[in-house]
């Protein structure tokens, strides 16, 4: 009976997938509310946290969690991550290594339930700021 009330579609739980699906900058839970409010003036940040846990559980979508804290991903096959240490974004890579690294675990007859990779650093957009400033009339001496 349980299975059968987290697999109802309600007007709150397609209104946060479509959200979490239109979002590219994988959100945390509080920006995905603040997006869904939008579309469903009356929905809850209690029924946003409820709804996600469902749709990871249902393997709608996925959650990583970076520094404590969980971001939501539409994208559900196996891939890493880049988090930038200086913004804070994080972008999806998908390399071949991925999918490498997988077929070699599974190789023996493991089943991989879930795996994160998580790689940290400086974003290309952050670099590039950083070479501005460095290389700007200000900065020289």
């Amino acid at each position: 009976m349980k299975n059968c009330k987290s697999k109802r579609q309600t007007k709150q739980k397609i209104t946060i997938y479509r959200t979490v699906v239109s979002s590219k900058d994988h959100p945390t839970a509080e920006q995905i509310y603040e997006r869904a409010r939008k579309k469903l003036k009356t929905i809850s940040l209690a029924t946003v946290y409820r709804v996600l846990k469902e749709l990871v559980r249902e393997g709608k979508i996925s959650e990583i969690v970076v520094n404590k804290q969980s971001r939501y991903d539409y994208k559900t096959y196996y891939h890493h991550h880049f988090v930038c240490t200086y913004c804070g974004r994080i972008f999806d890579i998908d390399i071949p290594i991925c999918d490498m690294a997988r077929k070699l675990v599974e190789e023996p007859g493991h089943i991989i339930e879930n795996a994160q990779h998580t790689f940290f650093g400086k974003c290309k957009i952050c670099a590039q700021k950083e070479k501005d400033k460095t290389n700007s009339p200000s900065s020289t001496p």
